[in-house]
């Protein structure tokens, strides 16, 4: 929602509330032509999964007082590499609560989000770096392929604050800090789903029909033998290791990145050792493609 307030030819801060740990940097990502640099609490690049993610989409560490044993000084270096990356056009993401939670209130902002705008334009402006608040609002964040609004409110212009901040820099901080909190009220208000209804399916094609009709039932039965272990893998682990709700749904997605794969090349081994180079193409294929044509046959005889 609101996609169209995204400003362009302009370097940007997206801001959003924390309520659903690694998924939220995920849907900042996948923002549409946004591509941000992503802030991450720096103990994620000690996770043996995660790290070689954050390294791969860019993202740069926040040292954070409450993790053991960080030193919160490597924010300067962040910081500045914050301020070369405006410089340069390129946005920025981060979630201005400092940490995933599970409160059903925003969390009081940290001033990071604030300071990065302020000194990027005092060092290299003026840049016309611009705010954008973003709402997520997930509909059971704690169960797959639920649904998740994301909210895209107007755009702060921080100009007053930057004509303040040479002055009163503290100041200016608190300011746009309490401006970016109003921003971000506005498109988590009325967070939940309230008994949202989905929008009516399409009519299907009558070929269309026939086909899910003939394939569907052997497809979901391949996708199943083929993917049954690695989709309840994650939730089992889940299940185990989660203590806070936030949790579920990262250490879901983070086991499903390797269980599936896993299996898969361990599929396509065994049908290449059975029946040659083709039988192990056509596993490569076969495994993932039937997996999530299972997955969309179970769904749409669900919503029946």
């Amino acid at each position: 929602m609101g996609m169209e307030r995204i400003p362009q030819n302009t370097p940007l801060v997206f801001a959003a509330n924390h309520n659903n740990s690694v998924v939220d940097g995920v849907l900042l990502l996948a923002l549409p032509g946004v591509r941000p640099r992503l802030l991450a609490k720096s103990t994620l690049w000690s996770h043996p999964v995660m790290r070689p993610l954050l390294v791969l989409v860019g993202a740069l560490p926040v040292y954070r007082r409450q993790d053991p044993g960080v030193d919160v000084t490597g924010n300067f270096a962040t910081f500045a590499r914050c301020h070369e990356a405006l410089r340069a056009r390129i946005n920025i993401a981060l979630f201005p609560e400092g940490m995933s939670h599970n409160e059903r209130h925003r969390l009081p902002l940290k001033t990071g989000a604030a300071r990065i705008v302020l000194e990027a334009e005092d060092r290299y402006g003026p840049l016309g770096i611009g705010i954008v608040p973003v709402g997520l609002s997930y509909e059971a964040k704690e169960t797959f392929r639920s649904r998740v609004r994301v909210s895209v409110g107007d755009p702060i212009d921080p100009a007053s604050e930057v004509a303040r901040y040479r002055n009163e820099p503290g100041a200016a901080v608190r300011a746009l800090t309490a401006r970016l909190a109003d921003g971000l009220d506005l498109v988590t208000r009325g967070d939940g789903w309230s008994g949202e209804a989905l929008a009516p399916p399409q009519p299907t094609a009558a070929w269309l029909r026939a086909a899910r009709f003939l394939l569907g039932p052997p497809v979901y039965l391949v996708g199943l033998a083929l993917n049954w272990l690695p989709y309840r893998l994650p939730g089992w682990i889940s299940d185990r290791i989660s203590t806070t709700p936030d949790e579920p749904a990262t250490y879901k997605l983070l086991a499903g990145l390797l269980t599936f794969p896993i299996f898969w090349i361990a599929e396509t081994a065994l049908a290449a050792h059975w029946a040659g180079a083709v039988g192990g193409l056509a596993m490569a294929i076969a495994a993932p493609v039937s997996g999530y044509a299972a997955l969309r046959f179970a769904e749409e005889r669900d919503l029946k």
